[in-house]
């Protein structure tokens, strides 16, 4: 046995997991590792991770090299002062129980390079060996497979048979050391028995993480809203009626905006004419998104602002800015919706783009809204119980 799987043995049993009862209700916290590169009070790094209410923080991203094995994306990001792997797994000082997850894939990561490393049975073996030794070399604690989207963007009409194969590959390496494995979805129902063959995948997977946002997509030539309770009722639904235990669904919450342009300003309803994607802000500097705490800079400092609530979520707009968003109250109604249905937990995306530092009240305020919120419904269940 060489010396990277015997660590792994000694890591995975060590007497701190003993101690750690399994949540009922996990709240699963992505982390954008690019984050450390923001200014002034954009600017986040591990030191601002909140281990207290996360049940499992994920960082986020590494990728594919030429081989197809698991890679860093940024060796800066990934091994330096300000984040880094070493910073992010010491978090567990703080909590010894918080579970440190590494996300592979992503957005920019596109879809091709993970349709080729998924197309053979020998590519998948070599693909799944090479996340257990770097899971075990650098001390996670599970893989977050986010493919974005097998069959889609470059995939093949077989990415989804692959996508279940690698999976079950992948569950096969990881779990005599009780490494975990989960993945993060799209809410394209499309996909659903194409790319995502649920009940093939529900047999090894030990959650999924519904992103429950962006129903309305950048490229959009209208207004609509990113995360409406109706769609995202309709997606987790869809999800279960395919054959996944609710219990292995994690609902993700988005702590930011989609911002257009308004072709008319006064024409400012859903489904309004626009321009194009919105400004970026000034911290995040991403068109077409703002983080919660620039929403909250907006909300406070434009006097004229005009605010509406519609199916679960809110919009607003001023001039010709048009956004849309979740707020404390919308977060807690989402929370219960996803906790009568049995679900997992609630996930977020991101901590970065929460009011993390508090510039506008508590810190975390959409975090801290998912937390009361599960706490409130579990203090009536207790007294429900009686």
């Amino acid at each position: 046995m060489n010396f990277i799987l015997l660590a792994g043995i000694l890591y995975a049993l060590s007497g701190v997991d003993a101690q750690c009862d399994d949540k009922d209700l996990e709240i699963v916290c992505y982390w954008g590792s690019w984050s450390i590169y923001r200014k002034d009070i954009g600017h986040f790094n591990t030191s601002h991770i909140n281990t207290d209410i996360c049940t499992t923080v994920v960082y986020s991203f590494v990728g594919l090299d030429i081989n197809m094995d698991i890679t860093s994306l940024d060796t800066n990001a990934d091994f330096g002062s300000n984040g880094g792997f070493a910073n992010f797994i010491n978090l567990k000082e703080k909590n010894p129980c918080l579970k440190t997850v590494l996300a592979i894939g992503g957005w920019n990561e596109g879809s091709i390079k993970y349709s080729v490393m998924a197309a053979t049975d020998e590519s998948r073996k070599k693909f799944a060996q090479s996340v257990l030794q770097f899971l075990v070399y650098y001390k996670f604690d599970g893989i977050d497979i986010d493919w974005e989207y097998p069959t889609i963007r470059g995939g093949l009409s077989q990415d989804g048979d692959n996508f279940a194969a690698l999976l079950k590959e992948i569950k096969n390496k990881l779990s005599p050391w009780g490494l975990k494995l989960s993945i993060a979805v799209s809410i394209d129902d499309t996909l659903i028995g194409v790319g995502y063959k649920i009940r093939d995948i529900a047999k090894v997977i030990d959650s999924v993480n519904l992103m429950a946002y962006d129903y309305i997509s950048s490229d959009s030539k209208v207004t609509g809203l990113s995360a409406p309770l109706s769609d995202i009722k309709t997606t987790i639904s869809k999800w279960i009626d395919g054959g996944l235990p609710s219990k292995k669904l994690i609902l993700g919450i988005p702590a930011y905006a989609k911002n257009f342009v308004l072709d008319d300003p006064n024409n400012n309803g859903i489904g309004a004419p626009v321009a194009g994607i919105g400004r970026p802000g000034l911290f995040t500097q991403e068109d077409g998104l703002l983080s919660y705490y620039e929403v909250l800079d907006i909300l406070n400092v434009i006097s004229d602002i005009h605010v509406e609530f519609s199916d679960g979520t809110n919009y607003a707009y001023y001039d010709d800015e048009w956004l849309t968003y979740d707020n404390e109250a919308t977060v807690k109604t989402k929370v219960k919706h996803a906790l009568d249905q049995n679900l997992g937990g609630i996930m977020m995306w991101a901590l970065e783009l929460d009011d993390f530092s508090g510039i506008y009240g508590d810190p975390y305020p959409l975090l801290n809204a998912i937390k009361s919120s599960i706490d409130e419904y579990q203090s009536s269940k207790i007294r429900n119980a009686k």
